[in-house]
């Protein structure tokens, strides 16, 4: 057990060139490509963003991940989770992660886990969702799931592991689209646990009401992805068109129909949409929980997506470092108070630059970000008796 708020921030492993993407986007893309050109669409807003001292990094060098982990674990940050981009077999945007689970030094003993962000690719950033760049199918296949297993198994049994009761933490973005997924989970716990771990710690991450709820039998806890969660929240104060509970149900239908919803959305309403900051973490405040599993916290920076969707961007009006700073203290004060393990809050997240949500430094507010996160760790943490520094992966 642990007393101590710690935090997890969500990891992009979007910035380094793979054959993929030298495909679908031209040779050489990475997200640096959007955020670099993206440009203001409308009187003072923030963009392009640019990273501090124009560090448009490579993620395929050790060194760049060297110093992110450094400049996180000097500023609070516990550990990083990395998505993990699994399409039956084939993986993605997989050399980070693999870079680090390759490096054993000093430098890089930092707690990590993977978030299995398990959704088809379509062009959704330039409106074309129908158009499918890699198809997700989780075909029910006892073979292939043993196949993602050994994949998985090597992140879970190395020793940098997030665990919690000393099973590792593997998250889900999106859990009722998987079929049979109790039959996998069942193999993979039963595999883990005869492999010498003691079991999984299987965490459904939620961005808005789960279409079929009764998913979450076969998790340990849910997450919360903010922002979204609490403006897709039924007792949002104040919700957009797009999260009205009316259009809940469309979430049930399959993929590709979805896909073309919002393609026709795309062109339909090309038109900026704006929430407000203040709201939103506020409402983030709330201890929610549902189907009787503990839930993790959320968080989330800045939130400004013209980067990939220029006039069709979502855009949180009010962020700055200061308000920040004042709501991520009030969140983990409040974590403080919930019972273990639920004070280990997922912030959204490490570097999102395309979407405007990151804490590495930029241009135009420095290490602001990263100050408010170490301050607020270190001042809840020292009343609470934990401490930030020097935690256990467990």
């Amino acid at each position: 057990m642990n007393d101590a708020v710690r935090l997890l921030a969500l990891y992009f492993p979007q910035f380094h060139a793979i054959p993929e993407n030298d495909e679908w986007w031209g040779q050489g893309f990475t997200d640096w490509v959007n955020v670099r050109k993206a440009r203001p669409q409308y009187r003072g807003q923030y963009q392009p963003r640019v990273p501090l001292g124009g560090n448009y990094y490579d993620q395929s060098r050790k060194e760049t991940l060297a110093w992110q982990i450094d400049l996180a674990r000097r500023h609070g940050v516990h550990g990083f989770c990395h998505y993990h981009y699994w399409f039956d077999g084939k993986q993605l945007l997989e050399t980070p992660t693999n870079l680090v689970l390759d490096s054993k030094e000093k430098e890089f003993d930092f707690p990590l886990c993977l978030a299995w962000a398990n959704e088809t690719w379509s062009r959704r950033w330039d409106g074309r969702d129908h158009h499918i760049l890699q198809k997700q199918s989780h075909e029910p296949d006892p073979a292939l799931w043993m196949r993602h297993f050994e994949y998985l198994f090597r992140a879970w049994s190395d020793e940098r592991a997030v665990k919690i009761d000393g099973k590792p933490v593997f998250l889900v973005y999106r859990a009722h689209i998987i079929r049979e997924i109790g039959a996998m989970f069942d193999l993979w716990r039963a595999e883990a646990v005869r492999r010498g771990l003691p079991g999984l710690y299987l965490v459904a991450m939620k961005q808005y009401e789960f279409p079929m709820p009764e998913v979450l039998r076969h998790f340990d806890a849910t997450m919360q992805f903010q922002p979204f969660e609490a403006l897709y929240s039924p007792d949002f104060p104040a919700p957009g068109v797009e999260t009205r509970r009316i259009f809940q149900p469309l979430r049930l239908l399959p993929e590709r129909m979805q896909d073309m919803l919002r393609s026709v959305r795309y062109n339909l309403f090309p038109a900026l949409t704006f929430y407000d900051y203040e709201m939103v973490w506020k409402h983030m405040l709330k201890v929610e929980r549902e189907g009787g599993i503990p839930a993790f916290p959320g968080a989330f920076v800045d939130w400004d997506n013209t980067a990939r969707y220029v006039k069709r961007a979502r855009i949180f009006k009010g962020a700055s470092p200061e308000r920040f700073a004042y709501w991520f203290r009030r969140l983990v004060e409040v974590t403080a108070t919930r019972p273990d393990p639920e004070r280990i809050i997922f912030m959204n997240a490490w570097n999102e630059w395309a979407e405007g949500t990151y804490l590495e430094p930029d241009e135009r507010h420095g290490l602001k970000y990263l100050e408010a996160v170490r301050d607020a760790l270190e001042a809840v943490n020292s009343t609470h008796g934990g401490s930030v520094q020097g935690m256990a992966a467990d």
